[in-house]
């Protein structure tokens, strides 16, 4: 995989770093490829129910975000009880 990493500007003054977003512009192939893996992926996976419905990343009308949540509950509690959690 080969990127390119570029500055683009957000707005503002263009002397500020802060105005800057830094983006890696991936080759075109490599995401072609990525593409094609996951649209295959989703075909099998999907219908056969083979991921836990926990399993939320790169899932379409899921997120990683109430695994997240969840971790930082369970970290929380831990910390809060005085318990360490592996």
């Amino acid at each position: 995989m080969n990127g390119i990493i570029l500055q683009l500007h957000k707005g503002g003054h263009t002397n500020k770093r802060s105005d800057q977003r830094a983006v890696v512009l991936l080759n075109s192939v490599y995401q072609l490829l990525n593409y094609v893996i996951n649209e295959l992926l989703k075909i099998i996976v999907e219908p056969a129910n083979i991921l836990e419905p926990g399993q939320g990343g790169g899932r379409q009308g899921r997120c990683v975000g109430i695994n997240m949540q969840k971790v930082h509950f369970i970290q929380q509690e831990s910390w809060r009880q005085g318990k360490r959690v592996y």
